[in-house]
């Protein structure tokens, strides 16, 4: 009878019937960004090194555990979080999407990663035994294990023989992969969570007798069936039973995450003594020397299969005879599980074609299920021993164990799926990514920036302002108060026309939180006029320098042009300080009134610009009333604003006045995110034309550096990051989303704006993304290929930037 090898647990060691012990730890994930070899070959050789320090310890436990994404779980945490006025709205969609995840997402898991390493026991002298009042409790646990009972309690002596060893162990991995010890809460998951594979997870907690209850029945050859009071489940156990020569990039412990169904990995290598290595190496090559004998017995030629495995076992020959290299005498299974038999006879056929594409052999065994579900178990001994693999450390290696394609937070709203994987889909990705706008800042564990500011870059049509305004929305619920700027004077008409009679029945919530945003629409109208003058909500020097930068850039001089240049300043500040109500046309009368002709007709100039068309907002008495942002979410746009191109220079007067008022727009954006009250997002869409102006520069660069202490996070909004892949501005951002690259030199610079690894592949993948799709780099530092994917229909329909094609794309489809 196979007797269950867990004694006791303390702590992150369990302590078996046989007196040993056995320290568990869970990895720190490891993450490699899109088509980066050289982050892989990284985490290769990271393996390899701690495969090698391993032999000290005779024997390791590696598990991949497949976790089940809680969608309750995050949904009600994220819930707990939502403030303020739009918080019941936030919580209504909350549910929402609860009910679409649930469904849509139901076999959705995340890869954990667990190591065990046996312990080895110190030797206790008399001195450290009497230090120890415990002979009668050492007596009475020998005992209890002769009357078969098993408690959860370790006794001290006990647990002193292991401790140095333990520390031994922690100081190794942690050295080379990052590691945390395992709690006692995920130790009774990993046991729990063998006997409910296929059912409801456990929750951590419980005895060692109840963490073990379920009826296993081995009866239907190749299957496991196990039973619980009001569930059932079947799996199945996969022994590798050949690997291939050479092992380099197969991933085997890594590629199934991209499936739609969970696979579990339970690997256990053993280290023996020096010479045992070296009777193994001879014992292959007595076989090579009997395949020799048969091929010259048939007069048949060397097969260079063999010839390479002779190389290679000769090479390592010498190095466990000069360097120690340890062999991995390897035992490895995976385990795929479900509701059905027939849904694991599937899952078990897709993984066996898909290794075998990897020339990899995995069998289903018949009979041995029992015994290797129990091989499985934490601590438990090897029993089947008929897979045996012997691995070297840099083929182990290649399993990139630890590896997990995490990208964006744990906690945060859904944002859409990691298609990194070639093949993948919105319709075929598991691969969940959530996002909080407000995490960064906090400086959290393992993050690479601490920064909340964001930039969204690609060209017009591919996604960047559907993205924005998923994030917009969802950023009110969290009660930050928003002001985003509209050159476009697209946001209001867009999301009222998503306002249909039928949607306002469907999606009552949805009315309210549309039709309570301020939208702020500035016009050439003379009502509008002088509301941007930065004379008028601006002081001191900051007041000067707007106003100088706007009158200049309208004026166009030339760099001999000094003596206008003079006149500007001198205007400005004569209106500052004589002025009570200081204004631009104030400034502008003072160029007029000049003895100078070249000042005079520069002040005629700005006089003719300053009091017509779209201009007139820059421009005032300063007797305007200012613009109120009153309201938590305030949406400034202005009509009939004609921007250049992007990446190019402003060639028309309405182009250039289009570029000219981004800087007092700017201005006063940066107004609202210096509030440090309140937590805010600032949202500059067409920020690329700011940055095409000296001031419009130092003002962006002034936000992103004092935006974390001031509690205000940044979205710039732009068709390149050409202006922004600089050292001192993108080591401020702390996520950054790219959708397509139009040209090779573009994705080059993407490329290097994400730190993502320069190589044709990924340049490739960069022009060729689809609407939707983009590259995120998060505040980890990783990097992944997403699709944006947005779950309300009526969110939907306020985010399309599309005129109605009036079914012209349905006309034009229907002949294809």
């Amino acid at each position: 009878m196979i007797q269950f090898p867990i004694q006791s647990y303390k702590g992150n060691v369990i302590y078996t019937h046989d007196m040993e012990a056995w320290s568990y730890y869970r990895l720190h994930e490891n993450t490699v960004g899109v088509n980066e070899q050289e982050a892989e070959n990284h985490l290769v050789n990271r393996l390899q090194r701690l495969a090698w320090q391993f032999a000290a310890f005779e024997e390791i436990d590696y598990k991949i555990v497949p976790i089940p994404v809680d969608i309750d779980k995050r949904m009600d945490s994220l819930q707990q979080q939502y403030e303020g006025k739009y918080a019941e709205i936030g919580k209504y969609y909350a549910e929402r999407a609860k009910e679409i995840l649930r469904e849509e997402a139901k076999n959705v898991v995340e890869y954990k990663f667990f190591v065990g390493i046996k312990l080895k026991k110190r030797e206790l002298d008399e001195n450290i035994l009497s230090t120890f009042s415990s002979s009668f409790k050492s007596m009475n646990r020998y005992l209890q294990k002769l009357a078969g009972f098993g408690g959860h309690e370790v006794d001290d002596l006990t647990a002193s023989m292991f401790e140095e060893s333990e520390e031994d162990a922690y100081a190794t991995i942690n050295n080379y992969l990052g590691a945390f010890r395992a709690k006692e809460k995920e130790l009774c998951y990993i046991i729990r969570h063998q006997f409910v594979r296929g059912q409801e997870q456990p929750d951590g907690d419980g005895s060692v007798y109840s963490l073990t209850e379920g009826i296993l029945d081995p009866g239907k050859a190749g299957y496991l069936h196990i039973r619980q009071l009001d569930d059932e489940s079947w799996c199945a156990f996969l022994p590798v039973s050949e690997f291939p020569v050479d092992l380099s990039h197969k991933e085997w412990a890594y590629f199934f995450q991209s499936y739609h169904f969970p696979v579990e990995v339970n690997m256990r290598t053993i280290y023996k003594k020096k010479k045992d290595d070296e009777n193994q190496t001879n014992t292959i090559k007595k076989r090579f020397r009997d395949q020799d004998a048969q091929l010259i017995e048939a007069n048949e030629d060397d097969d260079s299969l063999i010839n390479t495995g002779r190389e290679l076992l000769h090479e390592l020959e010498n190095e466990i005879k000069n360097q120690g290299k340890p062999l991995l005498r390897t035992h490895i299974n995976f385990v795929v599980y479900g509701q059905t038999k027939e849904e694991v006879r599937k899952r078990a056929r897709r993984l066996k074609s898909d290794f075998k594409d990897q020339q990899i052999e995995i069998v289903q065994p018949l009979a041995d299920q029992l015994l290797l579900f129990h091989q499985s178990l934490p601590a438990a001994k090897i029993i089947a021993e008929d897979w045996e693999q012997i691995l070297t450390p840099e083929s182990f290696a290649e399993s990139l164990f630890s590896l997990t394609r995490k990208i964006g937070n744990t906690v945060g709203f859904y944002l859409g799926k990691n298609i990194s994987h070639d093949g993948e889909s919105i319709e075929s990705s598991q691969s969940l990514v959530f996002y909080h706008p407000f995490l960064a800042h906090l400086g959290l564990k393992g993050s690479k920036y601490s920064s909340p500011h964001v930039t969204i870059s690609g060209p017009t049509g591919m996604g960047k302002s559907y993205l924005l305004k998923d994030i917009l929305l969802n950023g009110v619920f969290f009660g930050a108060k928003v002001l985003m700027t509209d050159p476009k004077n697209e946001v209001e008409k867009k999301f009222k026309q998503a306002l249909t009679p039928e949607m306002e029945r469907m999606a009552p919530f949805f009315k309210e939180l549309i039709e309570s945003f301020n939208y702020i629409t500035l016009s050439s109208e003379k009502k509008d006029a002088g509301k941007l003058d930065p004379l008028t909500f601006l002081e001191g020097e900051e007041a000067q320098d707007a106003a100088v930068g706007v009158l200049e850039y309208l004026s166009e001089l030339q760099s001999n042009e000094r003596n206008v240049k003079t006149a500007i300043y001198k205007g400005v500040r004569h209106v500052l300080q004589q002025e009570e109500k200081p204004g631009l046309l104030k400034v502008v009368r003072y160029l007029q009134e000049s003895d100078d002709q070249d000042v005079k007709n520069v002040g005629d100039l700005l006089y003719e610009i300053g009091t017509n068309g779209v201009a007139k907002l820059m421009f005032s008495e300063g007797d305007v009333d200012g613009i109120s942002l009153g309201e938590q979410v305030n949406i400034l746009q202005i009509q009939n604003l004609n921007l250049p191109d992007e990446g190019e220079k402003a060639a028309t007067r309405d182009e250039h006045i289009a570029v000219a008022l981004m800087q007092p727009l700017a201005k006063f954006a940066t107004k609202f995110a210096r509030d440090d009250t309140v937590v805010k997002m600032t949202i500059f869409e067409e920020a690329w034309m700011l940055m095409n102006t000296g001031a419009g520069d130092r003002l962006i660069n002034e936000l992103l550096r004092t935006g974390r202490s001031l509690r205000s996070a940044v979205y710039i909004v732009t068709q390149s990051t050409y202006e922004y892949n600089k050292p001192q501005i993108k080591e401020n951002i702390g996520t950054k989303f790219a959708f397509k690259a139009k040209t090779t030199e573009e994705a080059g610079n993407i490329i290097e704006f994400l730190g993502m690894e320069d190589n044709k592949a990924n340049r490739n993948m960069l022009k060729n993304l689809s609407e939707g799709q983009c590259i995120v780099e998060d505040m980890y530092g990783r990097t992944a290929k997403i699709q944006t994917d947005v779950l309300f229909d009526e969110w939907i329909s306020a985010f399309n930037t599309k005129e109605s094609d009036r079914g012209r794309a349905e006309t034009e489809e229907a002949f294809m």
